[in-house]
């Protein structure tokens, strides 16, 4: 199952989810990270761990989307994003 498939079940509950394409978590230059407060950044990461969906997976899922759409600057600053989220959640 595509990791977008996995996460409208969770988020959706059966339809598409505004933030599917996880740039809201991982891709601190684009507009869905900049839209989206740091608190809803840490919800929806938050739900994903209490689905027990492996975030290293997911990330890994997320950067060959992006290599497969040739959007290498998204896989780029993927891991950043990721470093981002979990000091501001240590915090």
């Amino acid at each position: 199952m595509h990791y977008q498939e996995k996460l409208d079940k969770i988020f959706g509950k059966g339809s598409l989810w505004k933030h599917r394409t996880l740039r809201t978590l991982f891709d601190p230059n684009s507009s869905e990270y900049n839209q989206t407060t740091m608190d809803k950044k840490l919800e929806i990461l938050n739900t994903i761990r209490e689905n027990k969906i492996d975030l290293n997976e997911l990330l890994d899922e997320y950067k060959e989307f992006y290599t497969e759409e040739n959007k290498i600057h998204v896989v780029d600053v993927a891991d950043e994003g990721l470093e981002i989220l979990l000091k501001e959640e240590t915090k």
